[in-house]
């Protein structure tokens, strides 16, 4: 199935969650608490304030709306198919509704959003990658996004969604690679080229069912199960209203450590397998089902003390911290899959910038293997052999007020496409492709 995954990796696998996870709130997904909503302009959660009173009313009668604006701007400076310009932006809506507060419905809770896509990437016509330059990047749409209902038990130790859902925000995540704007370092880019459709993730979300268990503050587990394939066998789920059921599944699983004692660090380990037919890359013939193992580690390394202090007890007025993450994913069946086996990691480094305490700069390094079936292939057709696709992103992101961060990055996309020919030189690879992009981020 390489070229439907090489379509599919360009149009629909934005992963496609920097920030790790787009399905909740993308212009600032590090947050956990709720947003100030009043006080001095610069400093309050939103743009728009608290609309004269009524959005603090709403929230403590349950109800929360959320309005995000996430916008890209990019320019292929030369390697990939041709230079150019790209712009693409993403307006979120989300609505979240408390019905213990609405209706006394203890722990249960109903979320509903939508994707408002506009303008063009350039993954598509410029660089011609596998991970896309943006995790926003998509086809001009309107899309309903996630719907669920989510249920706690168990003293909030149990956690239940049904409902319409995109799994890349709870699976395979990394807090420190949610910085970077590429889409490989949300939803791992061989999830996004080796799935139908790039798998449950935005903007596709899809029927599922969702279930987390933590046993204690150390140890928790997690599952889904999703329909196999969210675009539907006819892959004209234009508005994501369809809400396809038939379509084989997807399950996946993840058990998750994380460190009670000293630095903060998460450890994670799983696996998804889907039950559809997968084409073999050399012959064509339909095999059934396909999976992956995976593993995560996300580790702060260093915290700021004042004064040479404990650095497991940092002083509020040293607020600097470095942090590392590496991911891996292998797909072992690689006569069905382009991407055989992938990894990528990276660092962030948290308010070294004087006075700029919420300022994050980051590097990461992400590396897609093709697998030997299509190497084999493009011997035997007599073309340039597929390897690899690299890519290397440094983004530093200023948090200008509550409610607006800039972001500027640089790309190096190293064989494009995994070594795709060129089509003016079919006998040799596409050249390397130099982005340099800008993001903006405003919550409304």
């Amino acid at each position: 199935m390489s070229k439907r995954s090489a379509m599919l990796a360009k149009g629909v696998a934005g992963s496609l969650l920097c920030y790790a996870a787009l399905s909740a709130t993308p212009a600032f997904a590090g947050d956990d608490e709720p947003a100030q909503l009043t006080g001095d302009f610069a400093e309050r959660g939103k743009l728009t304030g608290d609309w004269g009173g009524a959005r603090t009313k709403l929230r403590e009668s349950g109800v929360e709306i959320d309005i995000d604006l996430t916008a890209d701007s990019s320019y292929n400076l030369g390697g990939g198919l041709k230079k150019g310009k790209g712009f693409t932006s993403l307006l979120q809506l989300g609505l979240t509704l408390d019905l213990e507060k609405l209706v006394g419905w203890t722990g249960g809770e109903i979320y509903a959003g939508a994707y408002f896509i506009r303008g063009h990437g350039l993954s598509s016509h410029e660089t011609g990658n596998l991970l896309p330059i943006s995790n926003i990047e998509f086809p001009h749409a309107n899309l309903l996004g996630e719907v669920y209902f989510k249920q706690k038990l168990l003293d909030d130790k149990l956690v239940i969604k049904i409902g319409q859902q995109a799994a890349d925000g709870d699976f395979a995540t990394s807090d420190t690679a949610g910085l970077f704007v590429n889409s490989t370092f949300g939803w791992p880019g061989l999830n996004g080229t080796d799935l139908y459709s790039g798998g449950p993730a935005y903007p596709v979300p899809t029927p599922g069912v969702y279930a987390s268990y933590e046993f204690n503050e150390a140890f928790s587990v997690q599952g889904g199960l999703y329909n196999g394939d969210p675009a539907g066998r006819d892959d004209r789920n234009k508005h994501n209203l369809d809400f396809p059921v038939n379509d084989g599944a997807f399950a996946i699983g993840e058990l998750i450590y994380k460190s009670t004692a000293g630095l903060p660090g998460t450890y994670k380990v799983g696996g998804w397998y889907n039950s559809l037919h997968f084409d073999d890359i050399k012959t064509g013939e339909r095999r059934k089902g396909n999976y992956a193992l995976y593993g995560v580690i996300d580790q702060t390394i260093w915290q700021g003390s004042e004064g040479g202090g404990d650095l497991k007890d940092p002083t509020p007025s040293d607020p600097r911290s470095l942090s590392v993450f590496a991911r891996a994913v292998v797909a072992p069946q690689s006569n069905r899959n382009l991407v055989d086996w992938y990894f990528d990691l990276g660092f962030d480094a948290k308010g070294f910038v004087p006075n700029r305490a919420d300022d994050v700069f980051g590097v990461a390094f992400a590396y897609a293997h093709v697998s030997k079936d299509q190497r084999d292939l493009d011997r035997a057709a007599g073309d340039p052999l597929h390897k690899a696709e690299m890519v290397v992103e440094a983004s530093y992101q200023a948090k200008v007020t509550g409610w607006l961060n800039i972001q500027p990055f640089f790309q190096y996309i190293v064989r494009p496409g995994g070594g795709d020919p060129d089509p003016d030189r079919p006998a040799h690879r596409l050249k390397d492709a130099k982005v340099i992009g800008f993001r903006t981020q405003v919550a409304f």
